[in-house]
């Protein structure tokens, strides 16, 4: 028992000591945090402290010109040109550099100024306050190998700082760059309606037609113009941003410094902008809306009266207001929502009799109603869509990689780079062409005339219309339902299938709102709608054909597309493998050649167009129509039976040959 005693207080002593040494460790450890901490304060001495509210002036060399910038109230302006478009937050950040800096080493003694390039500094600063202590800071060599540069105060190089190179960093760079530059004007893609390019090289026009189709024009011609490139061309003016400023006042004289005198380019956009609506009762509105305001509530404070007092002994009457009100109250939630639910109730409310004092207050409350209403409408703006033109002068190349330009006649001068300018420029036409071969919809259709193998058929469309009838509709249904089948479709995408009469009656325009009227009348539970569907066929030379054994011929002719179209005059020895005629329902008429051109291509010629085709997209187009006429099928039945009948005509020849050995023997 005693010796478990000495143990346990043996255990408890080393636990006392390993505690104190604990203790001890963990001071000593913090003091020498303490004493490194402040060996670290000595050895990078803070040698510059200025506070930013405290700088009235700092001036520093730019382009190797001193400039100064100075508060004027709480902006800062460039004292010697005042109008000078200052970037606030440069300056604010130039100035916050200026709070603490403290030397990396520190050089004393030093006698040769001139071993850290102090005597021909790179930059000068010099920081004024606002009690006129002045604080000069000259910038010597830079050491690329330990990132650090020499500096010296108060022009006292007998002493020399080292400090982190990126110290300063702040004050290099062009006068330009601490200017606040403007920002390209916005332009929204979908918007936009025509592009001009006058350029040396080249100059072309990207315009929308009435029906928003982009057509090209170049060298005197316009024609239709490739959709996804044309839209691409406007949808790179999105992205489109000043690279660098240059000049924020340049006066005319001036302008042949950036070759803006006789332009490189001049790009011309027109596209529309949505701004606020300026009316001009907008100022008689804003002067006598009070007045109205104020003459409605007391009307309806007269009306409210006139009840009230005609109500006071009359409990009855009292109750037929309120009816009056509520059900007036119900007809006008339900205005919003159920044209047929309205129209009930005014059925009902024709039922109740009211005296002319309860109609006058029905109509003041509507009255108040109808006014928050247009309140509540008139807070928010309404808005228009201006037409703008964005015009863009190209002038010389710039030492960034851009080139100058000018926008909308501003005396301000920027680069943008030449990446985002070539996308106008060192263009022509033919870089816009639409490459589709000859395309017309079937819904447009009357004859197709095809000279092919030396043989001439002849496709007629014929049309037929019918009207469906869709009953006992519910009125809490949406017409959309029956609808949408006949609606959905486009037929202008070139992927027309024959047969298909939604795509049919959204093209010809066949069904109107009459078509989805409701018939009945409005307190009716049910209603009939009707819609109006085209049915096409077609005959080959006067006989019936198949519907789409002949749409798959067409939508491969119809989508033809060429991978490049020819500038050179084409001629061809050869007649033209298939010639095809098409004949619109207008009698308009558009005709289509194909010559083989070489062994990639077949020549599609059009309109003195020539059209380069992918052969075998053209012989898949040959092959369809051979479908049609069926000479497709008749070769394949002809390619089947000569293997037989030479099967035949062997075994036949064997049976000859063993009838004459046996009469031999």
């Amino acid at each position: 028992m005693k010796k478990k005693s000495v143990n346990l207080i043996t255990a408890v002593g080393v636990l006392v000591v390993l505690s104190g040494a604990y203790v001890g460790v963990k001071a000593y450890v913090a003091k020498q945090e303490a004493a490194d901490a402040e060996s670290a304060e000595e050895e990078n001495p803070e040698i510059i402290s200025i506070a930013s509210a405290d700088v009235k002036s700092i001036k520093f060399v730019i382009d190797k010109k001193e400039v100064t910038f100075e508060k004027d109230g709480d902006s800062w302006v460039k004292s010697d040109e005042t109008d000078f478009p200052v970037d606030q937050d440069k300056i604010d950040t130039l100035v916050s550099s200026l709070n603490s800096i403290k030397a990396e080493r520190t050089l004393e003694n030093v006698e040769d100024a001139s071993e850290y390039e102090l005597d021909q500094p790179e930059n000068t600063i010099t920081v004024t306050t606002e009690d006129g202590e002045t604080t000069v800071i000259q910038l010597g060599m830079e050491n690329d190998s330990t990132s650090q540069e020499y500096i010296d105060l108060n022009k006292d190089s007998s002493t020399v700082y080292v400090v982190s190179n990126s110290t300063f960093s702040s004050f290099k760079g062009t006068l330009y760059d601490f200017a606040k530059s403007g920002v390209f004007p916005t332009v929204d893609s979908s918007t936009v309606s025509k592009i001009s390019v006058e350029g040396k090289d080249s100059s072309y026009v990207v315009e929308k037609d009435e029906n928003s189709f982009w057509n090209i024009t170049g060298d005197g011609e316009t024609e239709k113009a490739d959709s996804a490139k044309a839209t691409s061309l406007a949808s790179a003016l999105s992205s489109m941003a000043y690279a660098s400023y240059v000049n924020y006042n340049c006066a005319e004289d001036e302008l042949s410094q950036y070759g803006l005198d006789k332009l490189y380019a001049e790009i011309t956009v027109d596209y529309q902008e949505e701004v606020e609506k300026e009316s001009a009762d907008d100022k008689n509105e804003a002067e006598n809306g009070a007045e109205e305001v104020s003459e409605v509530s007391g009307n309806e404070k007269q009306a409210d009266e006139k009840v009230d007092s005609e109500t006071d002994g009359n409990e009855s009457l009292d109750e037929a207001v309120d009816v009056a009100d509520t059900e007036d109250s119900e007809a006008v939630e339900n205005e919003n929502t159920d044209e047929t639910a309205d129209d009930n109730v005014e059925a009902e409310d024709t039922d109740v009799t009211v005296s002319d004092d309860e109609a006058g207050a029905k109509t003041a409350d509507t009255e108040s109603t109808e006014s928050s209403e247009d309140s509540e409408e008139e807070s928010e703006p309404e808005t228009e869509m201006v037409d703008r033109e964005l015009v863009i002068q190209v002038g010389d190349q710039s030492s960034d990689g851009g080139r100058y330009v000018r926008v909308n006649d501003s005396n301000e001068i920027y680069t943008i780079s030449e990446d985002s300018l070539d996308t106008f420029l060192g263009k022509t036409n033919a870089d816009f062409w639409d490459l589709t071969v000859s395309y017309l919809s079937v819904n447009n259709l009357n004859t197709l005339d095809v000279n092919y193998g030396e043989k001439d058929y002849i496709v007629n469309v014929s049309r037929e219309t019918s009207e469906d009838e869709n009953v006992e509709t519910s009125d809490n249904e949406t017409e959309d339902e029956d609808t949408t089948d006949n609606t959905s479709g486009d037929v202008a995408d070139g992927n027309d299938v024959e047969g298909n009469a939604a795509d049919d009656n959204a093209s010809s325009g066949d069904l109107t709102d009459e078509d989805t009227e409701n018939t009945d009348d409005s307190s009716s539970t049910a209603s009939t709608t009707s819609s109006t569907s085209l049915t096409l066929s077609y005959t080959l030379n006067g006989k019936d054909l198949d519907s789409t054994t002949f749409t798959t011929f067409y939508n491969k002719l119809i989508n033809m597309t060429a991978q490049k179209r020819l500038t050179d005059e084409f001629k061809s020895n050869a007649d033209p493998e298939m010639t095809v005629k098409f004949t619109d329902i207008d009698g308009n008429e558009m005709e289509v050649e194909y010559y083989s051109y070489d062994t990639n291509y077949y020549a599609a010629v059009i309109n003195k167009k020539v059209y380069l085709v992918n052969k075998m997209t053209v012989k898949e187009l040959f092959q369809a129509f051979e479908s049609v006429t069926g000479e497709k099928e008749k070769n394949e039945s002809a390619e089947t039976a000569d293997p037989e009948t030479n099967v035949s005509t062997d075994n036949t020849e064997t049976e000859t040959t063993e009838t004459s050995e046996d009469v031999e023997e």
